[in-house]
């Protein structure tokens, strides 16, 4: 089946780390299909250096038409955004127009990237799948209200990966009937425990060293300044932070060791090297990294009153309010001082191995999308 993917957030040579979770599973997808990707690039980023190893092995046609972005901001009552989005909108057409070959479905991660393939797909009565795996609905405005409709009335089926998904797209207009949910899954072959003190000496940490580790965007909404303060709060020499990420900024200290974003590969060793993983995020859809932490047998603290309850309990982790600092500090503080507690997570985390398996969920997908073919 020729499928086509539609998706600004996928990884390039300049850019190793973006979109990696789309990047795996459309790779797994590739042994079911013939998979073109369009990727919309901005022009912008062709200054980046490229990453020298590249961003992995790719199975798929990739297209980067490139678009001039405004970025998304409002100046003198203007909207940026919505010029970016225009100018990617025809980029992403001029490239549907130009394929080879039509799909027999077209595949869009997130609505944002389902918007500027719907008029394609209106006229070329196409089958349309959307995932929908944010952790809110931005996308949403006032002003693009007619698009959300028509799209929901174009769109033949939707994945979600959980069920504030689903709430927010049937908030948004979309029949529940055409969703399933299938959560975001991980790669036990790449995400498996390995040998810690190795690990933390390829960072350069010492293994007498307790690692707190944060993996994502150092923003608001994933909270990692939050763990500053908690560790702050503790004043314990013994405790590292370690935190992978970019776009934004970490509040300074001497005692947060910051990595630049890598590529996908190179996160197994580096999940490793943490004692625990700590997210005090405000809002996910399915949290991919709470997903290779676990897969690396790491005990993770994150955030109650958050889909992230689904993905952890009591006995693989913590739950915390993500805004309280002293509960943060708290749960970082029982688990470096209780290794019993710890290691029994640990263990713990090590009989679920394989329950969020990534190539389970690509198997799913694709029945599911050769289904919507075969109907549409």
């Amino acid at each position: 089946m020729e499928l086509v993917i539609l998706s600004d957030n996928y990884p390039s040579d300049r850019i190793p780390n973006k979109g990696v979770f789309v990047y795996n599973l459309i790779q797994e997808l590739s042994h079911y299909h013939q998979i073109s990707v369009i990727a919309p690039f901005r022009m912008h980023h062709l200054l980046k250096s490229k990453f020298i190893g590249g961003y992995g092995k790719e199975r798929c046609k990739v297209y980067r038409p490139l678009y001039f972005s405004f970025s998304n901001r409002k100046i003198l009552g203007l909207d940026t955004g919505a010029w970016s989005r225009y100018l990617m909108a025809k980029a992403v057409h001029r490239c549907l127009i130009r394929l080879p070959v039509k799909p027999d479905i077209i595949y869009a991660h997130f609505l944002s990237n389902a918007l500027p393939g719907l008029s394609y797909v209106q006229k070329h009565s196409i089958p349309f799948v959307i995932a929908s795996g944010e952790s809110g609905y931005a996308v949403a405005h006032s002003e693009r209200k007619k698009e959300l409709q028509c799209l929901a009335e174009n769109t033949s089926h939707i994945i979600c990966v959980s069920e504030t998904n689903k709430k927010g797209l049937v908030d948004l207009g979309f029949s529940e009937n055409i969703m399933t949910l299938i959560p975001n899954a991980v790669d036990y072959d790449l995400f498996k425990p390995l040998h810690k003190e190795t690990c933390k000496e390829k960072l350069g940490i010492s293994s007498q060293k307790f690692v707190v580790g944060f993996v994502g965007n150092f923003i608001h909404r994933k909270g990692p300044n939050r763990i500053i303060e908690a560790i702050k709060q503790l004043n314990d020499k013994d405790i590292q932070l370690v935190c992978v990420g970019g776009k934004g900024g970490l509040t300074p200290n001497d005692f947060t060791k910051s990595i630049p974003p890598v590529p996908n590969y190179q996160l197994p060793e580096i999940y490793n090297a943490f004692d625990i993983f700590v997210l005090p995020t405000l809002s996910e859809g399915h949290c991919n990294a709470i997903e290779e932490a676990k897969a690396c047998c790491i005990p993770v603290i994150s955030s109650l009153g958050t889909s992230v309850e689904t993905q952890i309990d009591k006995t693989t982790g913590i739950l915390v309010n993500p805004l309280s600092i002293h509960e943060i500090a708290e749960a970082i503080q029982k688990l470096k001082n209780q290794p019993a507690a710890r290691i029994s997570m640990e263990k713990n985390l090590k009989l679920k191995i394989g329950e969020q398996s990534l190539k389970n969920r690509a198997q799913k997908i694709s029945s599911l999308l050769t289904k919507t073919a075969k109907e549409n």
